[in-house]
């Protein structure tokens, strides 16, 4: 009676999760039902098998049991073939291996059956008094080994390629393989011992596990992924969540902690001590936290020196669905440290946090870089983004090995990288910003010109906020990203650039040194950087109105007409026009308007005088009026540099800004003349 209660128990749940596996409707649900149900079949076939008393019966079931032995091989060898997705096998064979497995259990299944009739392959005997619940015992003959070894081929080839599936991934992901593995060979030794006598059992005990390890098949194919790797998943979250973290038992004790409360708090590593919470609570001396029997939100001052300053914490009492305590859960929350997952820089809000606790603490100057890559969009297309992440990296990189240990690093949107510095000064934060551009060239391996542009702002007093400044440094940037060949934004400029020099007699060699001598003079009046970014921008285009005068007045060689004078003065409005209609050079429209006023008032086209002209404009007027001079024009030869230095001394307070004059004379090396 017992042999009935366990092999029919064992095929219900067989057939329980055959049914189970085929509503999963999918192609591994298929196979797993198949492979259930052949289990079913077995225990089905082996407990008639038991209870025949006749020798045809047993001969017919005997045979029809190991026919379905054959059927749940083959099932499980293609089980494991689909669980694994074994390259052993692959998409392209699959269906062929699958026939000719199937065809070569097919005429194994039809020597079995013609057994019956034929008896070339088992033959029975009845033994009354031994111990097995079967009496019609078979003896195996030759051809029986065949069909033996054919079997056990098809498990050891099964077995083979769980090993390979569970030796090949991570380590996180090998138990549900290992797994199948461990119950396949479990069946195989207790099989093997049932039928060579080694094991001595009344029955076979192989085929309830058939069964009943149905279940466990089950879970470990379908709810592995989702439950059995979940406290590994988790544990791997909580490490590296960034967060620090640390769970109480419901008897108080700690019961796990991630490395960044560790950190924190060293104690937590003694692993000897077991720590109360009302311990953890000393250590911490949270002085916000009113008891352990609410859900409370409090802010923790750390009076460590490194580390995060201020956290906001969230201390959960933590009750089953009855409403029973089983334990506390505390996550600290950094308010200071939030970063950028790629370059490990700061948040953009942690940057304002800090920096406005500097400049609250009057550490002026308190000079702010905002910087950008150019290129990195061609590295993108031409190597991957896995390269231009490696670039921007290598940037952030730069940043922290050459800035002050003091300065604040963070990535803005865009891509965009800011550095803040106390008490540094704007021309020192250049030298840093021009090594580490240098650095940042000599370590492209890709071949494609890159770059780092860099904008400077400079706080001195109270009357210009943290978020002025970054703004003033990134339009600062933006010019400069302008004049950048390696930047996709320069292109606007390019084009305009190449409409001046080709609707005038403007050269590019005149553009780019009055470029260089504008950021030389502008740097001696101690401009900021944003001002030299205008400057330099102005000093390219200040003339960029000349592109809606006609050829015939920009190239005559002789005296204008009153006219023609009028049409060519207009230049500066039809330039001031064109800026103001383009975002990019909005800035500079107002120096380009007025770069013709002169230092008397005689100027065009407001008459504009002295500090009424704004400064940008009048340094053009001298840097650009110099280069004129001292280079040869279609309508005069050039000057020698002696006689420019006196044209210039002789206009100083009428055409020029004297004090303008005498600091570019310093610059030209003629302060003295």
């Amino acid at each position: 009676m017992w042999y009935f209660v366990f092999y029919g128990l064992s095929a219900l749940c067989a057939l329980l999760f055959a049914v189970r596996a085929y509503r999963r409707k999918n192609r591994l649900g298929i196979f797993t039902g198949n492979m259930f149900l052949s289990a079913a079949a077995v225990n089905i076939a082996y407990l008639v098998r038991i209870g025949v008393n006749t020798y045809f019966a047993a001969s017919l079931w005997t045979s029809i049991y190991f026919i379905c032995m054959d059927l749940i091989i083959l099932a499980l060898f293609q089980y494991v073939i689909e669980f694994t997705e074994s390259k052993l096998v692959s998409s392209k064979y699959k269906k062929h291996v699958y026939v000719a497995t199937s065809i070569l259990i097919f005429v194994d299944c039809l020597f079995l059956f013609a057994n019956v009739f034929a008896e070339f392959s088992l033959r029975y005997q009845y033994n009354l008094y031994n111990i097995y619940a079967i009496k019609f015992m078979y003896v195996p003959m030759a051809p029986f080994y065949i069909h033996m070894g054919f079997v056990y081929l098809l498990v050891c080839i099964a077995a083979y390629i769980l090993l390979i599936k569970s030796m090949s991934v991570p380590v996180v992901y090998r138990g549900r393989y290992a797994n199948s593995l461990v119950v396949l060979l479990v069946l195989m030794l207790f099989t093997y011992g049932y039928i060579s006598g080694i094991v001595k059992f009344s029955a076979d005990i192989s085929v309830l596990v058939y069964g009943f390890a149905c279940p466990l098949v089950y879970w470990n194919t379908f709810d592995y992924a989702s439950k059995g790797m979940l406290n590994s998943t988790r544990k791997m979250i909580l490490e590296y969540m960034g967060t620090p973290m640390v769970l109480f038992d419901y008897e108080g004790y700690v019961a796990d902690t991630n490395q960044d409360m560790r950190n924190l708090f060293p104690e937590l590593n003694n692993e000897e001590r077991r720590i109360s919470m009302v311990d953890f609570m000393q250590i911490a001396a949270f002085k916000d936290l009113q008891d352990t029997v609410t859900d409370q939100v409090f802010e923790w001052q750390n009076p460590n020196e490194s580390g995060a300053k201020v956290y906001q914490c969230f201390f959960n009492y933590l009750k089953d669905e009855k409403g029973r305590d089983i334990g506390h859960l505390l996550i600290m929350k950094s308010m200071e440290i939030e970063r950028d997952l790629l370059t490990r820089l700061d948040s953009k809000r942690n940057f304002y946090t800090r920096m406005n606790n500097f400049v609250g603490q009057k550490l002026y100057p308190v000079t702010i870089v905002v910087c950008n890559t150019n290129g990195i969009g061609l590295v993108n297309d031409v190597f991957g983004w896995s390269k231009g992440n490696e670039m921007l990296r290598l940037a952030a990189d730069l940043m922290r090995e050459n800035l002050p240990k003091t300065a604040v690093l963070a990535r803005f949107d865009g891509g965009d990288m800011a550095a803040g510095l106390m008490e540094v000064e704007q021309e020192y934060a250049i030298r840093l910003f021009e090594n580490i551009r240098e650095q940042y060239r000599t370590s492209n391996d890709t071949g494609i010109n890159t770059d780092i542009e860099y904008g400077i702002a400079v706080i001195r007093d109270d009357s210009k906020s943290v978020d002025d400044a970054v703004k003033e440094a990134m339009n600062s940037m933006r010019m400069k990203k302008m004049m950048n060949e390696t930047s996709q934004k320069s292109s606007l400029l390019d084009s305009l650039t190449q409409t001046l020099t080709e609707s005038d007699y403007e050269t590019e060699e005149h553009v780019e040194r009055t470029k260089e001598m504008a950021v030389r003079f502008g740097r001696a009046l101690n401009l900021s950087d944003g001002e030299l970014g205008k400057l330099a921008l102005l000093a390219v285009l200040h003339d960029i109105g000349k592109i809606a005068i006609p050829h015939a007045i920009l190239l005559k060689p002789g005296k204008l007409t009153d006219e023609e004078w009028e049409i060519m003065k207009s230049h500066t409005e039809k330039g001031y026009r064109i800026a103001s209609a383009s975002k990019e050079l909005q800035s500079i429209a107002e120096y380009i308007l007025h770069h013709h006023e002169r230092w008397d008032g005689n100027g065009y086209p407001s008459g504009l005088k002295a500090e009424e002209i704004p400064l940008l404009s009048r340094i053009i007027t001298v840097v650009d009026s110099h280069d004129v001079m001292v280079h040869d024009r279609p309508y005069h030869k050039a000057m020698s540099h002696e006689d420019a230095v006196k044209e210039l001394m002789r206009c100083s307070g009428t055409q020029f800004d004297p004090h303008l004059v005498a600091v570019f004379l310093d610059v030209l090396g003629d302060g003295a003349a």
